[in-house]
């Protein structure tokens, strides 16, 4: 029924009336009456103005500007290209002459970019291939149009090879893209010998070789490969670059060079040139290599472990070969976690039963422990990360509660401080740092005095200060070992359920779990509305036994990421990444230990057992600290042990001479 009111005509929907009941004809022949019924399914909003927006670009309606580009003509509206571009809303808007002309003359790009930019800012679309993506990138920097610049920033993110890495960071470099930076950078670095003896290496601009020169980052097992690097790059333009040697060479570590090394480069610059330690003495990249460290592996059932079985091990998956590292006390559930070629251990359940708040740092280079300030609290089962110039210790128990304090050491002063509250108390949950983001998957958290999986992520996001919390509605798990892969962090095995019982200070287990060899994958998404508590973030998807992870909620979904299920089930094992594969090592199931070793690299249908086992016969061994560290080269390691017991004489010597000691003769 239409009703008339003021000159408007307002509508209202009738009551439903059958076939029967109106006296008129049926609503419909179908047979069944619920095909009378409108699905879900609308076409959303942006959709028509798309579409309409194309039909009036395409049949030039209503169009109020001409762009003119290499004598091409390109009729637009003015209020679709201000909308999407900063750049032509300024143009439009402005008391400037261009505001008013309908004709309007671009130098700065070719029709073809025009075109597509164009097409992309009514349509959304964009045609890319390598050929044109990097001209559109520029073309859309310039042009302001931050959706299009994004979208080539990912087509070359995708296709970046250690042949056009060197183009991508000077192009990325100049136009301030933080995506394409890093990668290529990431790429060029790794790569940097091969890279060097490109053609385009000869191109770079001084700024831009200053900048490579300068990264710890290089994969070069000798500063000599630097050195080498700047003199073909000068000689390739001898009067013009021969300026620039000296602020180059300031970027070599001549402390880092072997006697032989030395001499041949005293011989030819100078002796001035060869001489150590000079510049920073920090091994770059390319000087290191990677183990996985191991923190208590003595078996839970012994009593009486000597100091000897205290021993620290390490695991090199190269050449499956174990080596002790110098001994640390005995500990169960520390948290673990290595920043740059920093090792900390801290907090963990001591042999006698106490919680303990220490905090020890590991020496790579003397192969030795050095304790650090305690943390203002005793924690097991907590969650270690490091993050930018902090530590975060988070969450945890101890003998009296669950926790939902946090704690962060700032590394360069090593104080520790008061960090983000969790949004609920949690432990023994799997953790990894990620892009400025730290994430916490499952873990346990109490319900009526009694222990319940967190069924959720919790992200802790580093600039912004604010926790999001995205609910999974497959489930989590605890004690799990967490590890960041392709773009988002998963959780390794673990324990369902946990029938734990909290009361009076005591935890009680009333029953034996199973664990699972499920392997969860969490990757944020932008734009989901999954996320609880804070705003921001993203939704997550879980992989099953043999599940397929996407993205969600984003604009350009992720690949996908396949995770196979562990081949047996495992909780409380060690996890790690060392390289571009996931490891396991150890773990339980109830009452049962093992001893294994398997790992998984993307692209692999199934996890692979290792020869080697955890060493010395343990028979198995679960909730221990595990985590890669970057050991410098032995070639490099002895100069580095040398240089830092010549500063550590010369740092006693001083202070005994102050004290009025007697000083080194």
């Amino acid at each position: 029924m239409n009703a008339v009111r003021g000159g408007m005509v307002t509508w209202r929907p009738q009551p439903w009336q059958d076939g029967d009941g109106g006296g008129g004809e049926p609503l419909s022949d179908s047979d069944s009456e619920e095909e009378d019924f409108p699905d879900d399914s609308t076409t959303p909003l942006g959709d028509y103005i798309t579409h309409g927006l194309k039909q009036l670009l395409d049949s030039q309606q209503l169009c109020d500007v001409t762009l003119l580009v290499e004598g091409k003509k390109f009729m637009c509206h003015r209020v679709l290209m201000a909308a999407v571009s900063p750049y032509f809303r300024a143009m439009f808007t402005s008391p400037l002459v261009e505001s008013r002309l309908t004709e309007i003359r671009l130098e700065e790009v070719t029709s073809s970019v025009m075109e597509t930019v164009i097409q992309f800012v009514y349509t959304g679309e964009a045609g890319l291939s390598l050929e044109t993506a990097e001209d559109l990138f520029v073309a859309a920097n310039l042009l302001q149009v931050m959706p299009l610049q994004e979208l080539c920033s990912r087509f070359l993110f995708e296709h970046l090879s250690v042949d056009n890495c060197l183009g991508m960071y000077s192009l990325a470099r100049s136009h301030h893209d933080q995506l394409l930076l890093r990668a290529s950078l990431r790429l060029v670095a790794q790569h940097f010998p091969r890279v060097a003896r490109q053609k385009d290496f000869l191109l770079l601009d001084h700024g831009t070789l200053s900048s490579l020169l300068s990264s710890d980052r290089l994969g070069v097992e000798s500063e000599v490969e630097v050195y080498d690097a700047a003199r073909r790059w000068a000689e390739h333009r001898p009067p013009v670059r021969y300026a620039y040697m000296p602020a180059l060479l300031h970027h070599l570590r001549p402390g880092l060079l072997s006697p032989e090394e030395s001499r041949r480069l005293s011989q030819e610059l100078g002796p001035a040139a060869g001489e150590g330690p000079g510049g920073p003495l920090r091994p770059r990249e390319g000087m290191f290599e990677k183990k996985i460290v191991c923190v208590d592996l003595t078996p839970r059932e012994d009593d009486r472990p000597t100091e000897r079985s205290y021993a620290v091990d390490c695991f090199d998956p190269r050449t499956g070969k174990w080596e002790k590292l110098a001994a640390l006390g005995s500990l169960v559930c520390p948290g673990c976690t290595a920043v740059g070629d920093r090792l900390f251990v801290a907090g963990g359940i001591l042999r006698t039963g106490t919680v303990s708040a220490a905090v020890h740092e590991y020496d790579a280079v003397l192969d030795r422990w050095m304790e650090r300030p305690s943390m203002l609290q005793p924690r097991a089962m907590l969650g270690l990360l490091g993050c930018g110039d902090s530590l975060y210790a988070l969450g945890g128990s101890n003998r009296s509660a669950l926790l939902d304090s946090c704690e962060t050491l700032e590394l360069a002063t090593l104080r520790w401080g008061p960090g983000p509250r969790l949004p609920l108390p949690l432990r023994a949950f799997a953790c990894a740092a990620l892009r400025g983001r730290l994430y916490l998957l499952g873990g346990t958290t109490l319900e009526q005095n009694r222990a319940v999986v967190h069924s959720g992520v919790l992200i802790y996001h580093t600039l912004t200060d604010c926790w999001t919390r995205v609910p999974l509605d497959s489930g989590t798990t605890c004690l799990a070992g967490g590890v960041a892969v392709r773009g988002g962090v998963c959780a390794v095995g673990g324990y369902m359920r946990d029938t734990s019982k909290f009361l009076d200070g005591n935890y009680t287990n009333l029953e034996t779990l199973d664990a699972t060899g499920r392997v969860l994958f969490f990757r944020e998404g932008r734009g989901s509305g999954a996320e609880r508590e804070v705003a921001g973030g993203g939704g997550g998807v879980p992989v099953g036994e043999r599940g397929v992870a996407g993205g969600g909620g984003s604009d350009r979904a992720p690949s996908p990421v396949v995770f196979p299920g562990l081949p047996r089930r495992i909780a409380a094992g060690g996890v790690a990444r060392w390289k571009r594969r996931i490891y396991v090592l150890g773990g339980e199931n109830g009452s049962r230990f093992y001893d294994s070793v398997y790992c998984w690299k993307p692209g692999w249908r199934s996890w692979v057992q290792r020869r080697e086992k955890l060493p010395r016969d343990t028979g198995g061994v679960s909730q221990f600290g595990c985590t890669t560290l970057k050991f410098p080269k032995k070639p490099i390691l002895s100069r580095l042990r040398v240089a830092k017991e010549d500063r550590e004489k010369k740092a006693s010597g001083g202070l005994a001479r102050e004290s009025g000691g007697p000083g080194p003769r």
